[in-house]
């Protein structure tokens, strides 16, 4: 990311969007997201006419988003949750697996020939995609996994009460 790059590129969002439930849902960090991720797809023009490209392959980390904004991880994952939820975003390819592999959004606003139906924050306050929101794996504790009373996290070696006397 080259912030000289980004700080000359800029979008205009329709009244639709800006009065919409959605948008007014959003938190000042959420919209600076949603802007450096609008900032990351590449226009075109072909015959005249504007094409998007990148849509779907949209990354923004938490590193460019603290060196842009000054602002903490915590509040960079509060906000691409808050933008997952009410429909701006999706994510198209978790990432974190190994060094490298980064998430991948998918804008779903303002985007040319893009239905009505694929416009996930128009339907908002009726519907939310907080399942849509990325878990951490394995670090989440059940009620099946928790600790029973009585219990600790160390192993218990069980003495003999009496001397085995096969031994």
């Amino acid at each position: 990311m080259d912030i000289k790059v980004k700080m000359d590129k800029g979008c205009f969002y329709r009244n639709d969007v800006w009065f919409s439930p959605a948008y007014q849902r959003l938190t000042n960090s959420a919209r600076d997201l949603l802007q450096c991720l609008w900032t990351e797809i590449i226009k075109r023009e072909i015959k005249k006419e504007w094409k998007e490209f990148k849509n779907g392959d949209l990354s923004f980390t938490e590193g460019e988003y603290k060196q842009l904004t000054g602002k903490c991880s915590a509040t960079f994952l509060n906000a691409r949750n808050l933008l997952i939820e009410v429909g701006f975003i999706e994510i198209t390819h978790r990432g974190g697996s190994c060094r490298g592999d980064r998430a991948m959004y998918k804008i779903l606003f303002g985007i040319k020939n893009m239905p009505p139906s694929k416009e996930k924050w128009r339907r908002y306050p009726e519907e939310n995609w907080t399942d849509d929101i990325p878990k951490s794996k394995g670090l989440t504790i059940g009620k099946k996994t928790q600790w029973k009373k009585g219990q600790s996290g160390r192993k218990v070696i069980s003495h003999p009460i009496e001397v085995d006397p096969k031994v």
